[in-house]
């Protein structure tokens, strides 16, 4: 019995050593990694603000209404204000430590209402049409999502048919549903349609509210009234020193959540008893109105009752008969046998509920070949199983290693053998459930037994939750020492005092070349690496950040001489093995007390940053510095940067470009159709160059040489445009002025021999495509020179300019005149039908020509003689040919007597060319 009652102690003693972790429970439709994100600050917050303890967070769904399964998995538990009450109905439970509020940027909002959705273009979207719509709630025991919702329409006279009612499992979901048209009508927690306004304005646009509330300075819009937040609950059993530790961390958790832009807080615990109202006025669980129990049901629920009292009735009057049988000398003997009876009767009574009444040993009594022939009540509620099924079963069959099943019956056998032998054992049940249950028991033969029936007392402990926790630790131990290994961080800790080494991780040798052994072993190394030029600045840090208290994080970079502190690979004359940049940062451990015990830090390789910066400096300078314009868009040629260069080309202001459109430059930028055809090429093929035409602030019209480039993300999609630009405006009009040079007459703007030659061709191929012809007219002045000659080169250049523009009247808007030179023209007529088809036109150049021109005080007049070619011919012929020939006909016209035309004939070929005046 003693060494039973050692044996509780001690396993109570391990059971509030392990005691070390906080299991915070949240009720959630759903556990995926928004819930996840949402709630894991909080855990990581607990578990520092209640050090050494851990806090652990527990996903409960709102099925688990039974306190037991609660209490079993979580310690607190945050959940909707619909399923504490189911909880509290379900089992005495303790009022509310404290309820969740929502912060806002102007305090803290403690209610939460629920909101009535449908789609706008939905003919069911209205209050009269919801007997016949179909509905869709976050939940059966949603308080927001469902139940406030349901009283609402009670009130205003609406009844729900059960039938057209669907239970989602989150609001999201909700959401979905109506969007899809799956259900008409949606019963979401208010706050939920501003959600999504956030995340997607256009799908939001198309819900509705129904019933919306006026509701002042609340930040959402409610179909109902408001009802307390979320409370916390503590479950039975947690110890009252632990949650006076929660609540004021909880308290405290609002200025973390705000620093951290959470949403959520807490604040002192609210009156649910609206809640309650509410839930009863609906007759909803647990306030559902229960049938009172039948004759029937009394009879058959006491039946097993009444039997067993008729037994002891029958038994003890049987009894009574025997004992009025005996003989009165013995009576006695019976009274002391029947005392010492009831003796052993009470003392293995009060063994019994003894064992029973443990929560902490499981007893399991087994015969020799391991069946199970009782057990306690822990370990039938461990089992999960009752009585009747844990009973003549096989205690190896549970056993889930072949080692330990294998092992237990020889055990029994041994135990048989030397009956004052104890056996310690290490179980894994395996359950119906499939869960695994390890324990920790000891093994012994029961006294009293019959040497040929022994039977033996297992006791034992779980220890599930322990081997848990130690296998979590064992696997934390490795993947921190693989972390250590693998990682480009070197961690290190040391005295604050005496700057000693306590601890450097082994990948130390990749940055020092040193093992740790070495380092360790090297007095005052820390210092030691630092190079002497940076030295004084370091520990200048350092000291400040000693005088405040050793406060936040000490960071600093240095380049490290490792060619100096390193005592291997001397011959190396790379000069990354030499010199590189270290950044170290720093930060205090403290015990419970807040007294300082060690500093810890890492060190990490920055020399690719340090590289990387300097890149960025210089790419920073040659984008500000640079002589052309540089600018930066958004996907959607909103511009995001620009250079002094833009402002200089463009006389548009920084403030003016930023956050404008590329087509604030107009031109053809400025044009939609180019823009996506632009867009197309750069999507396409990363990079697009070209001329483009703008306009400066001003208005002027400026000619831009671009060269535009695709930034992309890592999955190939195009982020930004980079664009570079230069003015070409001036070199782009001086080459427009050579090119007028180079092909037109500069005394009379008419194109010149190199540009009619190209006509011709041009013409003459058209003339072929087209089967049309086409006519070269020579025209040479009849007097000029005289002309010239008596008035002088002035008025001969006047002459010229008035007789060309005359002649280009004379002629259509797709005809050519040019000047070869002096006094001679060429006109090319196109889309003739026939030769004669030349004629009008020739007349029309003699008169142009032959019209008197007053120049200054005296009047001239001049004619012109014409020769006339045609194309195509039936010789070949090119352009040079066509205007030998007309050049031909022109003299014959001249020796004809001038001031007329003459078509060209073969045997002009014969003719002498006469002189020119």
């Amino acid at each position: 019995m003693m060494r039973w009652l050692l044996l509780l102690c001690c396993l109570a003693c391990s059971a509030s050593a392990e005691q070390a972790v906080l299991r915070f429970g949240v009720m959630a439709h759903s556990t995926d990694l928004k819930t996840r994100m949402q709630y894991a600050p909080l855990a990581d917050y607990l578990s520092t603000a209640l050090a050494p303890m851990k806090a652990e967070l527990v996903f409960l769904s709102p099925d688990q209404l039974s306190v037991r399964q609660v209490s079993y998995q979580a310690d607190f538990l945050l959940a909707d204000p619909y399923v504490y009450l189911m909880l509290k109905a379900n089992r005495y439970l303790q009022p509310p430590l404290l309820s969740q509020v929502s912060l806002l940027p102007g305090g803290e909002l403690a209610q939460l209402g629920g909101t009535i959705i449908c789609m706008k273009d939905n003919p069911r979207c209205d209050l009269t049409q919801l007997s016949d719509a179909q509905i869709a709630s976050s939940g059966d025991y949603s308080l927001s999502g469902y139940a406030a919702q349901r009283l609402e329409l009670q009130q205003l006279g609406i009844q729900l048919d059960a039938r057209r009612l669907r239970h989602l499992h989150s609001g999201q979901e909700v959401v979905e549903q109506v969007l899809d048209k799956f259900v008409d009508i949606g019963f979401v927690r208010s706050g939920t349609l501003e959600d999504l306004t956030k995340q997607d304005s256009e799908t939001a646009a198309l819900l509705s509210v129904l019933n919306p509330q006026q509701l002042a300075n609340v930040p959402f819009v409610s179909s109902t009234r408001l009802y307390p937040e979320w409370p916390v609950l503590a479950m039975p059993g947690v110890p009252p020193e632990l949650q006076e530790k929660l609540i004021p961390a909880l308290l405290q958790f609002n200025d973390f959540a705000r620093q951290h832009q959470l949403s959520y807080g807490f604040s002192a615990p609210a009156d649910y008893s609206g809640v309650e109202y509410a839930l009863q006025q609906l007759q909803l669980p647990p306030f559902s109105p229960v049938a009172a129990p039948s004759a029937f049901h009394w009879f058959h629920q006491y039946l097993n009752y009444l039997l067993v009292t008729l037994g002891l009735l029958i038994l003890v009057a049987a009894t009574f008969l025997v004992l009025r049988r005996h003989n009165l000398l013995q009576h006695e003997t019976i009274a002391q046998l029947t005392h010492a009876n009831q003796e052993l009767q009470l003392n293995d009574q009060q063994h019994h509920a003894a064992l029973n009444s443990s929560k902490q040993l499981l007893f399991i009594k087994l015969d020799i070949q391991g069946r199970v022939l009782g057990c306690n009540n822990y370990a039938l509620k461990l089992l999960g199983t009752g009585f009747d099924q844990a009973t003549n079963v096989f205690l190896p069959d549970w056993i889930q290693q072949p080692q330990q099943r294998a092992a237990l019956v020889p055990t029994l056998h041994k135990l048989q053998s030397e009956p004052g032998l104890t056996e310690s054992l290490e179980l894994s049940l395996q359950l119906s459930s499939r869960e695994i249950v390890h324990l920790d028991a000891d093994l012994s033969v029961l006294p009293g037994a019959p040497s040929d029936k022994p039977a033996f007392a297992l006791i034992g402990t779980d220890v599930s939750r322990r081997k848990a926790i130690k296998q979590k630790l064992q696997k934390s131990v490795q993947r921190l020492d693989q972390l250590l290994e693998q990682s480009p961080a070197v961690i290190l800790a040391f005295e604050p005092k005496s700057m000693q080494l306590n601890y450097i991780s082994p990948n130390c040798f990749t940055l020092h070349l040193k093992s740790a052994h070495d380092i360790l072993r090297t007095p005052d190394w820390l210092q030691s690496t630092i190079a002497a030029e940076h030295k004084t600045a370091i520990d200048e840090q350092f000291r400040h950040w000693v005088e405040s208290n050793y406060s936040g994080v000490l960071k600093y970079s240095y380049p490290l001489q490792r060619g100096q502190a390193a005592s291997l690979y001397r011959d190396v004359t790379d000069p990354s093995y030499s010199q590189l940049w270290i950044e170290t940062q720093l930060c205090a451990v403290r015990d419970d007390d807040g007294n300082l015990v060690e500093i810890i830090g890492s060190q990490i390789d920055v020399t690719d940053n340090q590289l990387s910066q300097m890149k960025r400096e210089l790419a920073a300078s040659v984008f500000t510095q640079a002589r052309e314009g540089i600018f930066i868009t958004n996907s959607q040629g909103t511009i995001l940067d620009l250079n002094s260069s833009f402002c200089r080309i463009t006389g548009y202001s920084e403030a003016e470009a930023l956050g404008r459109h590329i087509g604030m430059l107009g031109g053809n930028l400025a044009e939609e159709s180019y823009q996506k055809k632009l867009r197309k090429k750069l999507v396409s093929d990363g990079f697009w160059e070209g001329e483009l035409q703008g306009r400066r602030k001003s208005g002027e019209t400026m000619v831009l040489s671009f060269t535009l480039s695709a930034v992309r993300d890592a999955e190939r999609n195009v982020q930004h445009f980079v664009a570079l630009f230069s003015d070409i405006t001036q070199q782009k009009a001086q080459e427009e002025k050579l090119r007028f040079i180079a092909h037109y007459d500069s005394l009379t703007g008419l194109p010149n021999r190199l540009l009619l030659t190209d006509r011709i061709e041009q013409s003459m191929s058209q003339a072929k495509r087209k089967k049309s012809k086409m006519a070269v007219i020579f025209i040479d002045l009849d007097g000029f020179k005289a002309v010239n000659d008596s008035l002088g080169h002035e008025a001969g250049d006047y002459l010229l300019i008035e007789l060309a523009n005359r002649m280009r009247t004379a002629m259509r808007e797709n005809d050519t005149l040019a000047r070869l030179g002096g006094d001679e023209f060429i006109a090319l007529i196109t889309e003739l039908a026939a030769p004669e088809d030349a004629v009008p036109f020739a007349d029309r150049l003699l008169a142009a020509a032959g019209k008197p021109v007053q120049i200054g005080e005296n009047t001239v007049r001049v004619s012109a003689s014409i020769g006339i070619t045609v194309f195509p011919q039936p010789e070949a012929a090119d352009a040079a040919s066509l205007l030998r020939q007309a050049d031909l006909a022109m003299y014959h016209a001249k020796r004809q007597g001038k001031n007329q035309y003459s078509f060209w004939q073969p045997q002009l070929e014969q003719e002498p060319e006469p002189q020119k005046e």
